[in-house]
């Protein structure tokens, strides 16, 4: 019995929820084409893909939700129905009626958050994490919004990840000019649940 280790520290060692990603067939399946149509896009670029090191394709969730709607399929199922992981990097929630617990716990009904205390924590672990959408505060001071927006933007390896931010009014044209697909601010904050919910196919 002495070796036992309670249950608070076993949680805290479970490996990170892997990525929400799809193999070729099952793009076949939500796209109702044969499997080689599926190769024959990706070998033209028309859908964002990547390969294993087996040479297999595989597809990132928000990149088959975008090749989705773009070419009018429905969203199937399986796909609306599952809970993909947003990065919430948020000190405080200033100026808005809602509180940090209060809505991770809204955020935590549709998706699996984790939460980081600032921007500059959670991009460093963006990669190894892979969350489907990183949330951080435009008053952040350990960041440039617009000029770190971007970056993720243009790297192939953060490229496909969604960027909400919230902050200030002022700042928010420039979020949304710099990549970011969600910007609100801090007062609407309540609606950032949705948002996501909406952007990220989740039902």
């Amino acid at each position: 019995m002495a070796g036992r280790r309670p249950a608070a520290v076993k949680a805290r060692e479970k490996p990170a929820r892997a990525p929400s990603v799809y193999s070729a067939q099952a793009v076949a399946d939500f796209c109702e084409v044969d499997l080689k149509t599926v190769h024959h896009w990706a070998d033209r670029g028309r859908i964002v893909h990547h390969r294993t090191e087996g040479r297999h394709l595989r597809f990132r969730r928000n990149d088959v939700v975008r090749f989705l709607r773009a070419h009018g399929y429905p969203l199937p199922e399986g796909l609306t129905r599952a809970r993909p992981t947003v990065a919430l990097a948020l000190g405080s929630l200033d100026g808005s009626a809602l509180s940090l617990d209060e809505l991770a716990k809204r955020l935590g009904s549709r998706f699996s958050v984790r939460r980081h205390g600032g921007a500059i924590g959670a991009i460093a672990r963006l990669v190894a994490e892979m969350p489907d959408a990183f949330v951080f505060a435009l008053d952040d001071p350990s960041v440039a919004a617009a000029r770190t927006i971007a970056a993720l933007k243009t790297d192939p390896a953060t490229s496909w990840i969604l960027v909400a931010t919230l902050g200030a009014d002022e700042g928010l044209a420039s979020s949304r000019g710099a990549g970011a697909e969600i910007a609100l601010s801090a007062r609407d904050a309540v609606k950032l649940p949705s948002e996501l919910a909406r952007a990220l196919a989740v039902s």
